[in-house]
Formats: C-alpha cells, sequence, structure tokens
C-alpha cells in the first residue's frame, strides 16, 4: 500500500510541474511560423532539461504504483 501511495504521488508530482510548465511557456506571445510553439518556448528558457526530468518523475511514480498493486507481499491481509 506504500508503495501504491508514494507512486501515485509522484506521478501527481510530475504531470502538475509539466503541466505549469506546458501552460506557463504559452503565456508569452512567442510564435514559430504564425504558430505558438510551447516545445520552442521551452527550449528557448532552457527548460528542456527540467521538462525531461519531470516526465522522468512521473513515468518512475507510475512505475512504482503499479508495482505496488501486484506486490504479494503487501496485499495480504493480516490475520
Amino acid at each position: 500500500m506504500k508503495k501504491v501511495v508514494l507512486g501515485s504521488m509522484m506521478f501527481l508530482a510530475g504531470v502538475l510541474s509539466l503541466s505549469i510548465v506546458l501552460a506557463g511557456s504559452m503565456s508569452n506571445e512567442w510564435t514559430v511560423n504564425g504558430q505558438f510553439s510551447s516545445f520552442w518556448n521551452i527550449s528557448q528558457y532552457r527548460l528542456m532539461p527540467a521538462f525531461y526530468c519531470f516526465i522522468a518523475i512521473a513515468v518512475i511514480g507510475l512505475v512504482i504504483a503499479v508495482w505496488g498493486l501486484f506486490d504479494k507481499k503487501d496485499n495480504q491481509l493480516p490475520s
């Protein structure tokens, strides 16, 4: 159960961080060929390493949560 909670919180933190970076990048009115580009804005602010770290945190959290669901030791009820 602890792994599921930890993984869920890590996944939530990663997804929220990604959404904040993506939303913040579109707050400026920078365009590429007349089109808004969030990834170009993120790279202009040099935030691509942080973007990749947030993706990694979300993926690791998802893996831990799924691992906690299928873990045999934690799923047994005490007698």
